[in-house]
């Protein structure tokens, strides 16, 4: 009996042990999966293949809903802002930007829970096609919980926020050099 007991334990530590670590490795840092940084920006260029590991394709899986094939999209991620704090609703940021040499881009704005910010203006993203730009061409886009004039992303009552860069069928510049491509930078303005 004392035998069975402590097979039992050692099988339920095992369980307790794996699905843990499994469920922290989809929920919990990136870690090295993201292997390409810009700015505050992170990627892999082996999402959407066969070359991406179990993990990062089991949290693409989750939370990024219908991603595509990499030969048509490169999917950059943002948890901070450029000095590395957190993004937090209870912060005020300036995205700022340029066109991006790639067909389509789009920013879109997660909760912590990975799904879309509820909010009443029904705003969830900007892209190359709707985005408000200065005489230069450069464009600015405030991500805060309070209204805002301009290109507003409402950010809502998130503990924890995620951006998305989206860049559909990149120039092969972008696939080239993804460190050194200008991406739209993301500062903190100011905290409540």
């Amino acid at each position: 009996m004392k035998l069975l007991l402590k097979l039992f334990a050692c099988i339920l530590l095992a369980l307790v042990l794996g699905v843990g670590s499994a469920l922290w490795a989809i929920n919990g840092p990136p870690g090295e999966d993201y292997n390409v940084t810009n700015g505050a920006w992170r990627t892999n260029l082996a999402i959407g293949s066969s070359q991406v590991g179990m993990y990062m394709r089991a949290l693409v899986a989750r939370t990024g809903l219908f991603a595509l094939n990499k030969s048509e999209t490169i999917y950059f991620v943002a948890d901070s802002d450029e000095t590395g704090r957190p993004l937090r609703s209870t912060c005020n940021y300036r995205i700022e930007g340029q066109d991006i040499a790639t067909r389509w881009w789009s920013i879109t704005a997660y909760g912590e829970d990975h799904f879309l910010i509820a909010n009443e203006k029904k705003r969830y993203s900007f892209n190359g096609q709707d985005v408000m730009r200065a005489a230069d061409g450069t464009y600015r886009i405030i991500l805060s919980s309070t209204a805002q004039t301009g290109n507003w992303l409402p950010s809502g009552n998130q503990a924890q926020i995620y951006l998305a860069l989206r860049l559909y069928n990149p120039q092969p510049v972008v696939y080239d050099n993804p460190e050194s491509v200008e991406l739209p930078r993301i500062y903190r303005e100011g905290c409540r």
